[in-house]
This record gives structure tokens, C-alpha cells and sequence, in this order.
């Protein structure tokens, strides 16, 4: 949901994704970073399928890289003057135009790029202009996805429509896989398996609840193939600037750091293999700027680049069983679980994150919870609190830990079962 001045960023490209050739490493499986290494496949979290698709495209131009490069992106960007200043902050994807200065200098400062292949999917989808697009830039190293639509179910351009735009792309030899981002996770039944990746954009601060965000990723994630990437678009901008789009709302304002740190862990908690944040103009070269919110983005982000061997972790089934101290307030806004928590498995760690297990635990709503929730086995030994220097409360089957509002909690690695 954008008004015009938003929708001239997205048509001119300026909006996220990724680069075969540069920084991305799907969770699990393929990885593109900035230096070009090794092109490698790795199997695990759903991308097998999509990895080993790209896998067959490596000798079409798609540098390589060490795996490891969780896929952040940005979008609207403006110039590529602003690029190295983004590359710094942990951003290894941007969306951008289909040029190739812009393309250079993505290569030159280790960014992939999502691109429009010169024409939208719908009505009015020129044929011979994606025809000369795809000729020239396929094979840019800095390309990462041709971006075939934004929020088809917004724009009520039908499915049969995307697809044939898809399907046009792929004709004419594109080896770089396409994408397409929807405005609710609703519409992943019609269009969630069209694209080579499936995005899903929810804005709701202030004026729904955070919860809405968490929902609707996971509605994506059911409705997409598990194969196929899903990457989560977060708001990082102030409604106040695009009030037009939502007449008679009031006290319109940013999001928080903490409730940006929220809809991040949301994402890795509801099954997004990437994210994407909306919009670095809105916060850098707006008449009106947010250095703040900038600032709290960058901090979530090297976060996330810190802790990427979680964001890269497998999910486990395991046989949860949780409980909220006050069961007046167990359930958020979307009538989903307050704090939701899965399994994640490490395989590759790190110094901060060895292999093993880990439980992920977000209070997605303004409210403090007691919450405890029961370990997948006994054990005797302590359940450490990744990076707050202390170990959870627990009795060898059960933890139980308190939670400010909006907060993230990750316990782990877990101690061998008895």
C-alpha cells in the first residue's frame, strides 16, 4: 500500500533483492557473496529445489561466494552513490534500476540487485522492452533477480497474467531467477509459487498491530512451496510521509527499534529464508530524514549479520508445549500465540553460535508475558541466553523466562538430553 511518490520508487526499481553473483547465501543453501570464491550448494532449509535450479545457471555469469551471506536488502536507494555507504551498514542487496553504471558499481561494492526487466507484469507488459533488457544485463555478475511485479494482488493484475510474464522471461534465456512481492500473505494461494522467489510486504506501524507482520508471513510460508525462497519486507519508514494512502489515520510515527527487531526475528520465526527493509529514501534523502531510525536499522542489522548462523538454522518439529502466566493476555491481536518460539538447529556455527540446537522466542505485542514453554528433552545441564550473559530459569524439562514488550529472546545451544 503506497501512494504515488512510493510507487515511483518501486516502478523506477528502487526497492530489495538480491544478486547471483554477490551477497546472498540462502539459508541452507545457495550462496553469493562479495568476494568472489566458490559457487557451493548446501542442502538443508527450504531451498534444495531453487539451489540446485541456480546451481545449473553457475557457468551463466553468476559469480560465487563463501557461504554465509544471509540475504539483507534495502530498497529505494536512490543513486549508486549510496551504495558503498549501504554496503557498510550489512545491506548485501538492494532493488535498483536495470542499468549497468548502477550494476558496476553494485559489483564494486559487493551488492546484489533486483531489478525490473524493463516492463511490469499486466495489461500493459511490453514485450520487446524485456526482450532488450534481458539481452543486455542476464549476465551482469551484480544482477541477482529480475523483478516481475510489485503487489500483483494490490493491482489486481491477475495470476495467469504474472505467469505469462514469468514464462516470457524464461524464454528468452533469463538465467537469473525472478521475483515478485505481494501486499498479504492471503494472495501466496494464487501467486506464491509463480516466481523463482516469493516476497511479501506488511507495514503496520502504528496503525495495526505488529502482530499482523508475524501473521501474514507465516500465511506466505504455507501457502508457498517450501522449496521456493521467501523473503519478509519490513517497514522501515514513517506512514506520516504517504498519509495519503491512509486517509483519517492519526499519530502516524516510525516503527521502534524494538519493534523492528521484533518483525526481524518474526520473519526467521515464521519461516522467511531473507529480508528486506522498505525504505532506505525514506529514512536518508526524504525532505524529511530519520538519522535515528537509520541508526536502530543498522544496529538490527548487525545483529543479524552477527548472529547469521541462526538466521541460516533449519527449523525442527518438536512436541512444544508453552504456557503464559496471565492467560488473559496469551494471545496477540491476530489470535496467534503472544510469543511465538520454534526449534532451529545450527549446523554450520561460529564462535558466538556453535552447532546444536536453539529456541527462538519473540513477544510480538506491546505487553510484557511470564512465559514458559517446555524444552524438546530433559537435561540436567544450563540453557545459556544467547548474548545476555546469563542462563534461563529451568527445572531440566521446562523454562520459563520473562518478557518485555516486544522482545527476542534465544536460548541455546541446548545441553545434551539426559
Amino acid at each position: 500500500m503506497r501512494d504515488k511518490r512510493v510507487k515511483r520508487h518501486i516502478e523506477s526499481g528502487c526497492r530489495p533483492v538480491c544478486a547471483c553473483s554477490f551477497p546472498i547465501a540462502w539459508p541452507g543453501g545457495l550462496a553469493f557473496n562479495r568476494r568472489p570464491m566458490v559457487f557451493r550448494l548446501q542442502f538443508g532449509q527450504a531451498l534444495g529445489l531453487f539451489a540446485a535450479a541456480l546451481l545449473a545457471l553457475g557457468s551463466a555469469g553468476c559469480r560465487v561466494a563463501r557461504p554465509g551471506i544471509y540475504p539483507i536488502g534495502l530498497y529505494s536507494v536512490g543513486s549508486e552513490t549510496n551504495l558503498a555507504e549501504i554496503a557498510e551498514a550489512g545491506f548485501s542487496l538492494v532493488a535498483g534500476p536495470a542499468q549497468r553504471g548502477f550494476l558496476d558499481e553494485a559489483k564494486a561494492n559487493g551488492i546484489g540487485v533486483m531489478a525490473s526487466p524493463g516492463s511490469s507484469a499486466g495489461e500493459n507488459f511490453d514485450e520487446a522492452k524485456v526482450r532488450s533488457t534481458v539481452a543486455k544485463l542476464d549476465r551482469h555478475p551484480a544482477l541477482w533477480s529480475w523483478y516481475l511485479i510489485d503487489e500483483p494482488d494490490m493491482q489486481r493484475v491477475s495470476p495467469e497474467k504474472v505467469e505469462a510474464a514469468h514464462r516470457f522471461v524464461k524464454r528468452l534465456g533469463g538465467t537469473k531467477p525472478t521475483s515478485l512481492v505481494l501486499y498479504q500473505g492471503d494472495s501466496a494461494k494464487w501467486y506464491g509459487n509463480i516466481a523463482d522467489i516469493t516476497m511479501v510486504d506488511r507495514y503496520p506501524v502504528p496503525w495495526l498491530p505488529l502482530a499482523n507482520f508475524s501473521q501474514h508471513i507465516h500465511k506466505s510460508r504455507l501457502a508457498t512451496n517450501e522449496e521456493r525462497p521467501l523473503i519478509a519486507v519490513i517497514q522501515s519508514f514513517d506512514w506520516t510521509a504517504h498519509q495519503s494512502v491512509l486517509p483519517g489515520e492519526e499519530n502516524l510515527r516510525p516503527p521502534t527499534e524494538r519493534e523492528l527487531r521484533s518483525m526481524t526475528y518474526s520473519s526467521l520465526a515464521r519461516g522467511a529464508n531473507g529480508i528486506f527493509y522498505y525504505s532506505y529514501a525514506d529514512m536518508r534523502l526524504s525532505e524529511r530524514k530519520y538519522p535515528e531510525l537509520w541508526e536502530a536499522l543498522k544496529r538490527v542489522v548487525g545483529e543479524v549479520r552477527r548472529r547469521e548462523a541462526l538466521f541460516a538454522a533449519d527449523h525442527v518439529w518438536w512436541p512444544k508445549a508453552h504456557h503464559f502466566e496471565n492467560q488473559d493476555t496469551r494471545f496477540n491481536a491476530a489470535l496467534e500465540a503472544s510469543v511465538q518460539s520454534v526449534l532451529l538447529r545450527v549446523k554450520r556455527g561460529d564462535g558466538l553460535l556453535p552447532p546444536g540446537h536453539y529456541i527462538l522466542a519473540v513477544n510480538t505485542t506491546p505487553l510484557p508475558h511470564t512465559y514458559r514453554f517446555r524444552l524438546p528433552w530433559k537435561t540436567t545441564g544450563q540453557v545459556p541466553v544467547l548474548e545476555e550473559g546469563r542462563h534461563a530459569t529451568t527445572d531440566g524439562s521446562w523454562v520459563v523466562d520473562r518478557f518485555a514488550p516486544f522482545a527476542v529472546h534465544v536460548y541455546g545451544p541446548l545441553p545434551a538430553g539426559k
